[in-house]
């Protein structure tokens, strides 16, 4: 009986499938990479909870002393990969203030590199050279418009911070009270309900409102030094400008070859889509922000308005945060002509409708002109990217909100046709 047995255990194991024991067997290699790289990781955790201000670096050159003899595991090799790309994005954001100009460098070099391409394929002239002239003509612009723009707009800023300041320093001026009795009082209001109200419950808000405003000014006052100190950016943002653009498809070539040849293609073929979106957005939304705002300062000019170049410079800065920025302008603007200009029906209603147009010719004309079809986002789901990137990453995560959710739903679309392609998978 156990030799019939034995038998037929031999018979079995001699007419099993070569392509069954060989899926058998990569299988366990792949669970023995898994558990090899999850100890490995699980190592280097106990031992950053043991020495509480380890270096990250030491953290990294362990895990990849552990991980790397078992290299030939799939899964390990996915890890160090893992841990690489990790590595790479805490040292960006660790040098980022230091970088940045470089990182400014990049972005000019991103924008521009399709004009010197052109320039190239037309006029045959070297990147090398084409780069210097675009640069250069990039740098005279700015510097034509900071020498009319700049010290305009530093004198409003410092007569609106002087006026702001007044207010404070006698506080029976502090708010027009009887200009904003006078209105509601113009409007039909009864005067027992306006003394009530607005003189006893919603003017003494308002003051408190505005008795944040010192803070505000004594911040921007502390950090003008700061940014004075960083003037050598000045000169180094261009030089880098230069030289990515000249090396632009060196380095393009480079990326490119640290990607396997077996998925080169679908990493190309999904950078030219991300390219896509986030190209089309920061070009298309900075010119009509630009536009916006030049048109909107022309526009408080001919009215009339304090400070038009300063609010022309806001309007731009907030019209590249989609909706929000829309409420901040009205908010601003609407502030300033309250504390500047006599309390009327018309002060009011010229910066709503002047945002109000300014709004709808952006949405209807300007915009599909300019930046297209945008990115395809639906607007609630703008709403709460510009909600979620801000508290992560401040006004900087606001700006970047759209083109960044647009990439994430761009990831999602392209998961969604493998699957589709490969339901297995």
């Amino acid at each position: 009986m156990a030799k019939s047995q034995e038998n037929t255990i031999i018979l079995t194991g001699e007419q099993s499938d070569p392509e069954i024991v060989a899926a058998q067997v990569k299988h366990g290699t792949r669970f023995d990479g898994v558990a090899i790289g999850l100890g490995g990781i699980a190592l280097v955790f106990l031992v950053a909870f043991i020495i509480r201000d380890i270096s990250p670096f030491i953290i990294a050159a362990a895990l990849f002393l552990i991980l790397f003899p078992f290299r030939e595991y799939r899964a390990v090799r996915t890890m160090i990969f893992t841990a690489a790309i990790l590595m790479g994005f805490w040292l960006f954001v660790t040098l980022a203030s230091l970088l940045l100009p470089f990182i400014i460098g990049l972005l000019i070099a991103y924008l521009f590199n399709p004009v010197v391409t052109w320039i190239e394929e037309k006029w045959r002239i070297t990147r090398g050279w084409s780069s210097l002239v675009i640069v250069l003509l990039l740098c005279g612009i700015v510097f034509v418009a900071a020498l009319i723009l700049i010290p305009r707009i530093i004198d409003q800023l410092e007569t609106l911070l002087t006026t702001i300041s007044g207010y404070f320093q006698n506080s029976t001026i502090t708010l027009d009270e009887r200009g904003i009795r006078d209105f509601f009082l113009s409007l039909g209001l009864p005067k027992k309900y306006i003394d009530q109200y607005v003189t006893g419950e919603i003017i003494p808000h308002i003051k408190e409102l505005y008795a944040t405003f010192p803070h505000i000014i004594t911040v921007i006052l502390t950090a003008i030094p700061e940014y004075a100190v960083r003037a050598l950016d000045l000169i180094i943002i261009p030089v880098a400008a230069i030289y990515f653009l000249k090396d632009w498809r060196g380095m393009i070539e480079s990326i490119q070859s640290l990607i396997p040849q077996r998925h080169r293609p679908a990493f190309i073929a999904m950078f030219i889509n991300i390219d896509k979106v986030l190209y089309g957005y920061i070009r298309g939304q900075s010119t009509v922000a630009v536009i916006i705002g030049t048109l909107g300062a022309i526009a408080f000019m001919i009215l009339g308005v304090p400070y038009a170049a300063l609010l022309g410079l806001s309007i731009t800065l907030l019209d590249l945060i989609p909706i929000l920025g829309l409420f901040l302008s009205i908010i601003i603007i609407e502030g300033v002509i309250l504390l500047t200009m006599p309390i009327t029906i018309g002060a009011i209603l010229s910066g709503l409708i002047v945002i109000a147009a300014l709004h709808i010719f952006e949405n209807y004309f300007l915009g599909p002109k300019i930046v297209g079809k945008g990115v395809g986002i639906p607007p609630i789901l703008i709403i709460m990217s510009i909600f979620v990137f801000g508290y992560f990453m401040g006004f900087l995560g606001m700006l970047l909100a759209v083109p960044l959710t647009g990439i994430i739903l761009l990831f999602v679309r392209e998961y969604r046709q493998a699957l589709a392609d490969h339901p297995l998978m």
